[in-house]
């Protein structure tokens, strides 16, 4: 009996999109062998051309743009690919949404499975999204979109499933986590700390969208809309920013050997759910306080089920491609 095909096209081929490419390449083989799929990339696409092969691409096909299509992007790739999966990871744009809405508006409205690097979309339209997916029988994934290598949404929506979730903190960007740090416990400057997260490719060239909140709401947005089915006005979350952080507040910190983080905050109240980005300090008890760097957190309350923190989650491009490669398997598995 001949092999299903699942036919994957991936929009967006900058860092993450280009490593995301050539690792589904490298994974097919696993695939096949633990879930009976032939998965294919038959499609792919940066801002200016993109490429389709029937068959599915190859490496020297992803490395080649010389023989890619101009104007080939969007949802003109999507219509001539006809996948099976989209994975989109491209740019985001927290006016509009950026093209990941386009894609997954059109994923979501033919029952085409979907997963999310890109994160604006579902922060900005996040609730119509996947009202449309569960209508047309889409499964949206967004691993990537939310804490990558940080398993925020798979631990509340599988291993809490059922609980009522009372609190959540999450520092959820390393670069603030990163920066942080290094002022509170090695003593340096906010410049100099935000220079050696650059330099160590924590921080986008631009870092104010994690230092001053907006990345950290956006991904709570996400968290609390995928895994407990509340979608949050991301305009309305109220923010903290890592550059109002006083010389007062550090000292204290430094000397009471405390963990200094950004963190998403979900509270659970008589209304519903309230939301904030929040400078927390941990003392040196808290299972957070250990942690270093740039390493991510997610804090969690639960009726019945009590508290619970991870500790865990690498900011790198290499921990986001792992994500995604994550979301691929979770959604075979339901396939």
């Amino acid at each position: 009996m001949a092999m299903r095909v699942v036919r994957v096209a991936l929009t967006g081929m900058g860092g993450i999109g280009s490593r995301v490419a050539v690792a589904l390449l490298e994974r097919r083989v696993r695939f096949s062998q633990r879930f009976g799929v032939d998965v294919r990339l038959v499609g792919a696409c940066g801002s200016a051309s993109g490429i389709v092969r029937e068959g599915g691409l190859t490496v020297a096909d992803l490395a080649d743009r010389g023989t890619w299509e101009p104007g080939m992007v969007g949802t003109a790739l999507l219509d001539r690919a006809d996948p099976d999966v989209v994975i989109d990871a491209g740019p985001n744009d927290y006016e509009t949404g950026g093209p990941g809405l386009d894609h997954l508006e059109w994923a979501t409205l033919r029952g085409v499975h979907a997963i999310m690097v890109s994160k604006s979309a579902l922060a900005l339209h996040g609730e119509r999204l996947l009202a449309a997916a569960r209508d047309s029988g889409s499964r949206v994934h967004a691993s990537g979109a939310s804490s990558a290598a940080l398993p925020a949404v798979d631990f509340l929506r599988t291993n809490l499933a059922g609980a009522v979730i009372t609190r959540v903190e999450a520092a959820l960007t390393g670069t603030s986590s990163f920066v942080l740090d290094e002022v509170v416990r090695s003593g340096s400057t906010l410049d100099a700390a935000i220079a050696e997260a650059t330099a160590r490719g924590i921080a986008e060239p631009d870092p104010a969208f994690d230092l001053d909140g907006r990345d950290t709401a956006a991904k709570l947005v996400v968290i609390a809309g995928m895994a407990l089915g509340v979608w949050l006005p991301l305009d309305g979350i109220r923010r903290e920013s890592v550059r109002s952080v006083t010389d007062e507040q550090v000292l204290a910190w430094r000397d009471a050997g405390a963990k200094a983080a950004l963190v998403g905050v979900l509270d659970r109240t008589a209304a519903g759910y309230e939301a904030s980005v929040e400078v927390r300090a941990y003392g040196p008890g808290h299972p957070y306080a250990a942690a270093r760097g740039s390493t991510k957190a997610l804090m969690v309350t639960a009726e019945g089920f009590g508290e619970y923190t991870l500790v865990s989650g690498a900011s790198t491009p290499e921990a986001t491609v792992a994500a995604v490669l994550k979301d691929v398997e979770h959604l075979l598995a339901e396939l």
